[in-house]
């Protein structure tokens, strides 16, 4: 029984990688000049009531409402933002991706070092949700 219980809760790693997949969408979402506050919604929508986002280089503990006004006070600074994803490690409820994120800011510029930095985040998963986003770069 208790292997039963264990099994429920673990989602299998393609799972997983969809919901980064999914997330990255919504996140390409808010970060385009036209986003609204519906993106937003969306993008927060695949986190767990007690998500929080964090950037060690920063410091930055955020809990999901901090996020939130972080991302809409964000909206419409973009032009738009593309994410090229180049590695996925699975693992059990979590997944580590290495990408490229280049963007350029509503006018249409873009810093061509900024394209190039590879980033790395974790997401980590409870009950299909994504219950924390840390960010390595």
């Amino acid at each position: 029984m208790f292997a039963l219980l264990l099994l429920s809760n673990v989602a299998f790693a393609s799972d997983l990688t969809a919901k980064v997949s999914q997330y990255f969408e919504a996140q390409e979402a808010v970060e385009h000049k036209n986003s609204t506050k519906n993106d937003v919604s969306n993008l927060l929508a695949l986190l767990t009531e007690d998500a929080t986002f964090e950037h060690p280089k920063f410091n930055a503990v955020q809990s999901k409402d901090e996020y939130r006004k972080g991302l809409l006070a964000y909206l419409g600074k973009y032009g738009e933002c593309n994410i090229q994803v180049k590695n996925v490690i699975e693992g059990l409820n979590a997944v580590t991706v290495e990408y490229l994120h280049p963007c350029t800011d509503k006018n249409g510029n873009s810093e061509p070092e900024d394209s190039k930095q590879k980033l790395v985040t974790l997401f980590e998963f409870e009950n299909d949700k994504i219950k924390l986003i840390r960010h390595y770069f």
